[in-house]
């Protein structure tokens, strides 16, 4: 038991806890720009100047979304266990590891703190801005709110990274729902994570821009159950059990007596499976862009 203990807490380290690739991040970034009153955009334009003076590619409000996966990539860790809380999934019974308690929701909280006090230096609320942007985000994507737990792995399957696909494009279960379940594939192109970043361009702007209108016409505030809830324990849940019924427990397959098989470990996901799981996507991404957008006119609004 110490040697798998060991090997999956080495697997924490290994894997990269990142939710949504850039894309996810920039979108949800700018759903929540277009709700911003004149105040509060003004005041968020003010701090993504600052900044961009120690980071010039973070050129746009929309930029600050995937900056904080971005300091990952220049080798700054320190801040891994903010991106996510793994919410147990434990059908079989194991005995448990005690939850870590600073997490995304306990992160997204300090966050607010910062930007709502009076005391906070520009340079330091630039910052927590972009973290800000960046975990809402990250907690409305399922597998960064859910960790299966079995008797194989009893610390858990680390938001399903440990849980592999034969798939040419995703190589685990999370990096599924990184990207979208393929829902933003077209937009991969656009400052791609782990590669030398430029500033947005006005047509990448422009592209955001479209995607960002596409789903809150798909998705309005009407369509979300709870959208008016503003607790990040609440939404930490809401992924959680979206995560058990399309992630873990996504129909991947009707056999032919009728039977819904789930995608397992080693599987290769399905359209059917590729198809809700989009659906839910789209709904997290514009959920996320919308509770952003009321956070921010809470703290910088009239």
């Amino acid at each position: 038991m110490k040697r798998v203990t060991l090997s999956i807490i080495a697997l924490l380290f290994c894997f990269n806890l990142k939710a949504w690739w850039d894309p996810g991040h920039l979108v949800v970034a700018m759903i929540a720009y277009m709700q911003l009153n004149d105040q509060a955009k003004e005041k968020v334009d003010e701090l993504v100047k600052v900044l961009e003076r120690d980071y010039p590619y973070v050129n746009h409000f929309a930029a600050t979304g995937p900056w904080p996966d971005d300091l990952k990539a220049e080798g700054v860790r320190t801040y891994d266990s903010w991106h996510y809380t793994n919410l147990p999934y434990n059908p079989k019974g194991v005995a448990l590891f005690p939850s870590p308690e600073i997490n995304v929701v306990w992160a997204i909280n300090q966050m607010e703190r910062v930007l709502g006090s009076s005391r906070a230096r520009p340079v330091d609320k630039a910052r927590h801005l972009g973290f800000l942007v960046h975990l809402v985000g990250d907690i409305h994507q399922p597998l960064h709110s859910t960790s299966v737990h079995d008797n194989e792995l009893p610390a858990g399957n680390v938001g399903g990274n440990a849980f592999p696909l034969d798939s040419d494009r995703w190589r685990n279960l999370h990096a599924l729902w990184d990207s979208g379940c393929g829902y933003l594939a077209d937009y991969n192109d656009i400052n791609p994570y782990g590669t030398p970043k430029d500033k947005l361009t006005d047509e990448e702007i422009a592209r955001l821009w479209s995607l960002a209108e596409k789903i809150v016409a798909q998705v309005s505030k009407d369509d979300i159950v709870g959208l008016e809830q503003m607790d990040p324990d609440f939404w930490a849940l809401e992924s959680h059990k979206l995560a058990i019924k399309y992630g873990y427990q996504g129909v991947n397959e009707i056999n032919d007596r009728g039977r819904k098989i789930w995608l397992k470990p080693n599987g290769t996901p399905s359209e059917m499976y590729l198809k809700n799981g989009q659906e839910v996507v789209v709904e997290r991404l514009a959920a996320a862009g919308y509770r952003l957008g009321v956070m921010l006119n809470s703290l910088f609004g009239e």
